[in-house]
């Protein structure tokens, strides 16, 4: 998981896997992340497990 506020991350597991977002908050206590999905109209937020998500480092969705 990154360290940085509001890094982008991307989802490798679940219902969500292969989507691109940006950390909102993170809850250390229960190794979770809520997660602003990039790409979404609605600006979905969902709650991830840490395992679920890895740093993402690639370029933008609109490059």
């Amino acid at each position: 998981i990154p360290r940085g506020a509001a890094d982008r991350v991307m989802v490798v597991l679940g219902e969500h896997a292969g989507r691109v977002g940006r950390i909102l908050e993170r809850e250390p206590g229960r190794s979770r992340a809520l997660v602003q999905l990039e790409r979404d109209e609605a600006g979905q937020v969902v709650p991830l497990d840490y395992d679920a998500v890895c740093h993402y480092l690639g370029g933008h969705e609109d490059d």
